[in-house]
């Protein structure tokens, strides 16, 4: 792998999960993996990373320069993994306040089932989302609402009713917290919240149409999963995260493919 892929997947991955997932790590007792590290030597020869991204890193306590990554494929260490598309990624980020250096873990899976017990080892409710989604995704197809959202017509109470007795099924009665969503890479464009505990699934950015133009959001709570999706009524899986709350997740680098895409969304 060449280094200048080291060095954006080192960036990227960061804000991809910053804080992490909610397991500790050492459930799964996975064979130790060689760790990369980014240094300043190991970059000197490409254009650094914009300065907002690094930025970004910095008002998280994190020294670019100090970040090592780990990397795993249905449990096992792996080379780097420069694309996460398809892979079912999870990916946590454990940070040392003392040094500002921080470690990275991403996990990908050759399978979904492999990526829904990692779900269900970690309390991550994987399995119940794609429940969710099933059944969201069945009710829209019988009352002919596919139709209507890409045509853009509003869609009855009915659905939205039916969509949080769903989310209260597989997920309890509220959501986890706040999202904060932007229309660049970096926290400075356009912003609304747009994401609450009283509205923790949208099958619609409706709110000043954010339809296919976020590209990166802060989470306000204590800690999220979230969900996204590339079409409506939660189809089209692209990525999963998860972290603590005042954390960003850019759309960049490795995650670059979801910038612009996002139409549906979950949090948990």
């Amino acid at each position: 792998m060449k280094i200048r892929n080291i060095a954006i997947l080192a960036l990227s991955a960061g804000l991809f999960l910053l804080s992490g997932c909610r397991d500790n790590n050492e459930q799964l007792e996975e064979p130790a993996a060689q760790s990369t590290v980014l240094s300043k030597n190991e970059s000197s020869n490409f254009p650094p990373p914009p300065p907002e991204v690094v930025q970004e890193f910095a008002q998280d306590g994190i020294d670019v320069n100090k970040i090592k990554i780990q990397y795993f494929s249905d449990g096992q260490p792996v080379n780097v993994i420069d694309n996460l598309e398809d892979k079912f990624p999870v990916a946590s980020l454990v940070k040392n306040p003392v040094d500002q250096s921080a470690l990275i873990t991403v996990r990908t899976f050759t399978t979904e089932e492999k990526y829904l017990i990692y779900g269900d080892q970690n309390g991550l409710k994987f399995r119940e989302t794609k429940a969710f989604n099933e059944s969201i995704q069945k009710y829209a197809e019988v009352n002919g609402l596919v139709q209507m959202a890409e045509a853009g017509e509003q869609l009855p109470d009915s659905y939205y009713n039916f969509e949080k007795q769903q989310y209260q099924l597989f997920f309890g009665a509220f959501g986890p917290g706040w999202l904060r969503v932007y229309d660049d890479i970096v926290p400075y464009g356009s912003n609304k919240y747009v994401m609450s505990p009283l509205t923790p699934t949208l099958g619609f950015w409706f709110f000043d149409n954010w339809n296919n133009k976020i590209g990166c959001y802060k989470r306000q709570h204590l800690y999220m999963v979230e969900h996204l999706y590339d079409k409506k009524f939660f189809r089209k899986h692209l990525v999963s995260l998860s972290g603590w709350g005042g954390s960003t997740v850019m759309f960049w680098g490795i995650l670059g493919f979801v910038n612009n895409k996002v139409e549906s969304m979950i949090l948990f």
